[in-house]
């Protein structure tokens, strides 16, 4: 079954609230390293004595049998946060997207500004002292922003110490943009950042980036891990990161230095602004030479479809 939101988002709707459900269970149930597992309360299932967890037996509920697609759909939107904003825009948390110009917003803050870093944006409960910038904004809702926008997971791979071929769909470019003084600034992300070869107090170059790499994070045996690590744009290779630099740099974590020239204050606010790649524009289907409105393909006679 397709569900359509607001604005004629149109996707999967079982398999995206199957989604929704695994990144809601990964916060609620998932078991970071060093803490105890949580066992299955009253009607959440059972541990057998191997330690196989036996979900609960379905039972016919009235409200399962009655349930119309305008209420799934409602429930899933409850699921997600999802609040139209406009014509073609959306709210999930402090995620917003635009559909038809195929943007993310969030809202940051300048974090590190004199040191050496290994990511350029993350959560703020995620690794702060170690990125460029950090945000509210929750991976888990990025990633329902992403997937509701069609972009798909793809590996973070390559060899050592070589750049990776970024894939049209999977490709996007990084603004950074504030006010000062009514002066309004934008860079691209990775003009923020210096590739401090010789070190941290020789300067550096600018970092080049063509397009970065959404990859989408991973699924491991404690849930996702883009919200568990509250990684988001990362400067290194870093699978659990949501967005991946695809450069022959990202494998040197002793690199990448902020440009402090053109950097606002620590704590400044700042909007980061992710463009998506629009989709191949198909040529338009061709009828064979012999076929026509008159003519269609199924049958010889008008009926007025």
């Amino acid at each position: 079954m397709n569900f359509t939101l607001p604005g004629r988002i149109r996707f999967s709707g079982f398999a995206l609230f199957g989604l929704a459900l695994a990144l809601n269970a990964s916060l609620a149930f998932g078991d970071p390293p060093g803490s105890s597992r949580r066992l299955p309360g009253p009607g959440e299932g059972s541990i057998s004595p191997s330690g196989k967890f036996v979900p609960p037996a379905p039972g016919p509920t009235a409200d399962q049998s009655s349930r119309g697609a305008e209420e799934a759909r409602a429930a899933l939107q409850r699921a997600l946060k999802l609040s139209q904003t406009g014509s073609n825009t959306f709210q999930i948390g402090h995620v917003q997207f635009d559909k038809l110009q195929r943007t993310i917003t969030v809202p940051a803050r300048v974090c590190i500004r004199n040191q050496i870093v290994e990511y350029g944006l993350v959560m703020e409960s995620g690794k702060t002292y170690e990125s460029l910038l950090k945000t509210e904004a929750s991976p888990v809702d990025l990633q329902l922003a992403f997937l509701l926008l069609g972009l798909s997971q793809f590996e973070v791979g390559g060899n050592l110490r070589s750049a990776i071929t970024v894939p049209e769909t999977n490709g996007l470019r990084i603004d950074i943009s504030w006010e000062t003084n009514s002066q309004s600034f934008s860079f691209e992300l990775s003009d923020l950042v210096l590739l401090a070869e010789k070190g941290p107090e020789s300067g550096g170059h600018k970092m080049s980036v063509e397009k970065w790499l959404y990859n989408g994070s991973v699924f491991d045996r404690w849930g996702f891990a883009a919200q568990r690590e509250g990684s988001i744009v990362s400067l290194i290779r870093d699978p659990a990161a949501l967005i991946n630099n695809p450069g022959t740099d990202r494998d040197n974590d002793t690199l990448h230095l902020p440009n402090r020239d053109l950097l606002p204050p620590e704590n400044y606010p700042v909007r980061v602004s992710m463009h998506l790649a629009h989709p191949p524009v198909l040529p338009p289907h061709k009828l064979p030479p012999w076929a026509s409105p008159m003519t269609p393909l199924s049958t010889n006679r008008y009926d007025g479809q």
